[in-house]
């Protein structure tokens, strides 16, 4: 692209400006930088920069569309999903977060992951609060029968909550150790 054709785009710019702030985690108060809103104004004196609440709405479309992508993308698949799991505990200990992410082969034989949800565990991490969180993941998605196999921390609940969630699942998929 040449700069005599090139044709500004606000809709675009603002796209690109929400994809910036996703990929390297800005904050959404940069809109409100003085020395951001100099910058942009001199770099491109025809965009209206975007306030952070049209910002926010801007990514959770994006969000939206890119989870759709991606449910399309497991319900469109044949394979069996590996499952694994992480869990995160705030440094004051009150907090708990869980990461749930589906691994699988596509249709052209290339490893896929997929982060499904990141998630606040209420506290205590009990057996049946985790099992309540990767059952009503697994629902959500449509993967509830597609699982091979679940992978999670090694941590004595977890022992246990998978035998809950054993009892909860159709396993007839899953490979049993």
């Amino acid at each position: 692209m040449s700069l005599s054709t090139y044709q500004f785009d606000q809709v675009r710019v603002r796209n690109k400006l929400a994809r910036m702030v996703i990929l390297h985690e800005y904050p959404l108060s940069m809109v409100d930088h003085i020395g951001f809103k100099e910058f942009v104004a001199d770099l491109q004196p025809m965009f209206k920069l975007v306030t952070r609440n049209t910002l926010k709405s801007n990514i959770l479309k994006i969000y939206d569309n890119e989870r759709e992508k991606a449910l399309k993308m497991t319900d469109k698949n044949g394979s069996m999903m590996a499952i694994t799991t992480d869990m995160w505990t705030s440094s004051n200990k009150k907090r708990g977060f869980m990461v749930i992410t589906a691994h699988f082969i596509d249709h052209t034989w290339t490893l896929q992951s997929r982060v499904l949800r990141f998630v606040y565990v209420p506290s205590p991490h009990t057996k049946e609060v985790l099992a309540e969180v990767l059952v009503d993941c697994f629902l959500e998605w449509n993967i509830d029968r597609k699982l091979s196999t679940i992978t999670v921390d090694n941590c004595s609940t977890n022992d246990v909550m998978i035998r809950l969630l054993l009892n909860k699942l159709d396993i007839s998929s899953l490979m049993l150790v």
